[in-house]
């Protein structure tokens, strides 16, 4: 903020796009989960303030941290809550930094038109500055106590895996085996919401849809999911593809693909060297086999997700600012997913295939998976 001339931050936490949108207030201000807002006050000098939804909420979220003393909940709107508590902070002729006015990681950000518009009307005097992707920045490089709750998060998914497998059986709804889970998640200690897509099918398309149906499974079904089991707030990230029985050969053979192009990568990575030249290694594997790629990449993860670092080839064009912004280089204590959605474009016009990704973190070394759970096939009781 000293570097910047910034006296003041305004972080718009909306619990948005699976509560992503509140990661950087949640950062300087553990409140959050289960869709909670929190619009913080946060400046240079003096405690900072909270703004939760309602009223009621106001007694629980201090007693359930003690970060942020000053809890308050918002009086008229948005904009004249935080034009309110500025002009009490006499901070209403000052340079205040926003975020969620778009920057590098999210073009179109997230601040609602009418607040920002407002905040101009009720502080005329006051420089209202996009600080771009400032936290995003600060969070791409995780302390040891956010790598522990990342570490949670990581069994959690470990745990609904499980549960999968154990439960997905011919003439068990698809919708049970989502919703045990889930159950799992937040029976361990998860959070909601979050993102959990699913897809259960006799060919499913090369990555999960969103929610399950009432169907029954059948034998010779295929399961793809993608969870991002959330624990305190900190999302990681996992993939894995299930069949009800034995799979067609084709889907082993694509699997075995997911499987090679994520060895190839983990291999390359660690503290300084180049995300381009690991990742560029993982599409020559995928491309040697001759297999397409859905989705192939890495992304970060902590209180949100797609956060610092990105480089994902089925989006590398959106990627180009991210990339620049971290130039390039894989740095200790750096979490992210690493997914492989693949298909075989010679086969069923490339409308199926499988998925496989794990949450990876940077050592001092090399790299290591942040999962325990296996990483084979994995083929379910008919």
């Amino acid at each position: 903020m000293r570097a910047k001339g910034l006296d003041c931050l305004v972080l718009t936490g909306m619990p948005l796009h699976w509560d992503f949108c509140v990661a950087n207030a949640r950062y300087l201000s553990p409140i959050g989960g289960n869709a909670e807002f929190n619009i913080l006050i946060f400046p240079l000098e003096g405690k900072p303030t909270s703004y939760v939804f309602s009223p009621v909420f106001i007694e629980y979220w201090r007693s359930a941290q003690n970060w942020v003393t000053d809890v308050r909940s918002r009086k008229g709107s948005l904009a004249e809550t935080v034009a309110g508590r500025l002009k009490e902070l006499r901070l209403d002729a000052a340079r205040i930094g926003m975020d969620g006015l778009a920057g590098p990681l999210d073009p179109d950000g997230w601040v609602p038109h009418s607040m920002y518009v407002r905040l101009q009307q009720l502080m005329p005097k006051a420089d209202l500055v996009n600080i771009d992707d400032m936290l995003e920045k600060a969070r791409a490089i995780k302390s040891a106590e956010e790598i522990e709750m990342l570490g949670q998060a990581a069994r959690l998914g470990d745990l609904m895996l499980a549960t999968c497998r154990d439960k997905a059986r011919p003439g068990v709804k698809e919708c049970e085996v989502y919703g045990a889970m889930m159950e799992t998640m937040l029976a361990n200690g998860g959070e909601e919401p979050t993102l959990f897509l699913w897809a259960c099918d006799r060919s499913p398309r090369p990555h999960p849809f969103r929610v399950p149906t009432q169907r029954r499974i059948d034998s010779g079904d295929m399961i793809i999911c993608e969870i991002h089991p959330k624990y305190g707030g900190y999302f990681t990230h996992v993939e894995r593809t299930f069949c009800i029985g034995e799979p067609e050969a084709k889907y082993l053979e694509i699997y075995d693909g997911c499987l090679a192009a994520y060895e190839s990568g983990l291999r390359m990575f660690g503290p300084g060297r180049k995300m381009s030249t690991a990742m560029d290694a993982v599409k020559a594997t995928i491309e040697s086999r001759g297999l397409g790629i859905c989705e192939a990449g890495i992304h970060g993860h902590g209180l949100g997700s797609l956060e610092y670092p990105r480089y994902r080839h089925h989006a590398i064009g959106a990627d180009q600012g991210a990339i620049a912004a971290m130039a390039d280089q894989f740095r200790e204590n750096m979490v992210f997913a690493f997914n492989i959605d693949l298909f075989d474009p010679r086969w069923r016009n490339g409308e199926t295939g499988c998925v496989f990704a794990e949450t990876v973190l940077i050592t001092n070394t090399g790299a290591r998976r942040m999962h325990a759970y296996s990483t084979e096939f994995q083929i379910l009781a008919a």
